[in-house]
């Protein structure tokens, strides 16, 4: 056999994925398991596509994105993340949130570099660092402190190969979000130690109760060390579209395109005026299934409280929920393939996403009431 590449070899299973697999043995498996909207894009959005479909728009693009789609974005950071980003120079089109992290991983980290990843945390931030063939570093988060990654946490792993600082608030699998003060410590600590951050900021939209997202590069001079990145799928429901962008100084995304030409070069025009649709007029829809997704969720927390051998705090953002199962007395991929085996309900074990998400498990309520509503009573009826 030829020898693969460190990168190939060595880059994590999807254990969610492991997991949907797994439950096509039950063909009345409830899934609760794939970070997806339960609703389908709106009809307006899709029709907007449609159009630019029919008048003929199947050409390439511009390998930053279209104009409109551009300005849209701009638009949307000024009334929503108060930051302005030049349409021009200082936004990026990219093949969903995924593509945007890879470029400004790829840009930034040279073999050797750290970088400082959340744990537990989106398990691609760990693979794209390693084919990136930089160094992580984990920054081990805690039930205790509600998850959040703050500059507490994040300070005593700094050292002089830190590159870069990946953040995700609202996050996943947690649902954890940091405030003003936690990101304002945060934006200190950058300036003075001359590094970069990503802020994945693809569920800002889905926030409850009296919470609010900050984006972190509204503090003065962020502009220079951070990367916003932000996504269609969670907030418009457009999973499948896999649009994303990128949001930082001219100077970054000048080395950002360059690398983006020779990965997917750009994406579909029609495609692009659909988001620049979305972006200006899809507040309605936003607004709609954040408030299912709000009685989903205390539905599910209430549930997962009364069980036995489970714990969950109330997650104040995203569609997911992070139940402590300790109390089970199994590891997270015992205790969710159990559920899987005697409830017919699809979770993902909190392994899969670091060592740290052991002991737990996530849990999707971006489904139908009905449907969870049946999830949960058959969890009811099991556990107790």
């Amino acid at each position: 056999m030829m020898n693969m590449s460190f990168a190939a070899e060595n880059y994590p299973t999807s254990g969610v994925r492991a997991m949907f697999e797994r439950a096509r043995a039950y063909n009345d498996a409830i899934n609760l398991v794939l970070g997806e909207p339960g609703p389908t894009t709106p009809d307006a959005i899709i029709k907007t596509a449609v159009d630019g479909l029919l008048a003929k728009k199947t050409k390439y693009t511009p390998n930053l994105g279209i104009l409109p789609l551009r300005e849209a974005i701009s638009r949307k950071m000024i009334r929503e993340n108060h930051v302005y980003f030049n349409p021009e120079d200082e936004i990026i089109v990219t093949t969903g949130a995924t593509e945007a992290l890879m470029l400004t991983m790829l840009t930034l980290i040279n073999p050797g570099d750290e970088v400082i990843i959340p744990d537990p945390a989106w398990p691609d931030y760990l693979g794209q660092v390693l084919m990136s063939h930089a160094t992580p570093v984990f920054a081990k988060l805690h039930e205790e402190n509600q998850f959040k990654m703050t500059a507490d946490v994040i300070r005593p792993l700094l050292t002089n190969k830190t590159k870069l600082i990946v953040l995700n608030s609202p996050a996943n699998p947690t649902g954890a979000m940091l405030d003003h003060s936690d990101l304002a410590e945060i934006a200190k600590m950058i300036e003075e130690r001359g590094i970069y951050a990503i802020s994945d900021e693809p569920y800002e939209r889905l926030v409850y109760d009296d919470n609010r997202h900050v984006s972190l590069a509204s503090f003065e001079g962020m502009k220079n060390y951070v990367i916003t990145i932000n996504s269609f799928s969670k907030t418009y429901a457009m999973t499948g579209w896999r649009m994303g962008y990128a949001c930082t100084n001219a100077f970054m995304i000048e080395k950002m395109v360059k690398l983006h030409e020779n990965i997917t070069s750009c994406l579909s025009e029609a495609f692009q005026l659909a988001g620049a649709y979305a972006l200006d007029f899809g507040d309605e829809s936003i607004k709609i299934m954040r408030n299912g997704y709000l009685e989903n969720r205390n539905l599910l927390v209430d549930a997962l409280n009364s069980m036995n051998g489970f714990r969950c705090h109330t997650p104040p953002a995203t569609f997911y929920a992070f139940p402590n199962i300790k109390g089970l007395n199994l590891n997270s991929q015992a205790a969710a393939n159990l559920i899987l085996d005697k409830c017919h309900v699809v979770t993902s074990p909190g392994g899969a996403f670091g060592e740290s998400g052991e002991g737990f498990i996530r849990i999707c309520f971006a489904t139908s009431k009905e449907n969870l509503a049946e999830a949960v009573m058959r969890m009811k009826n099991y556990f107790g």
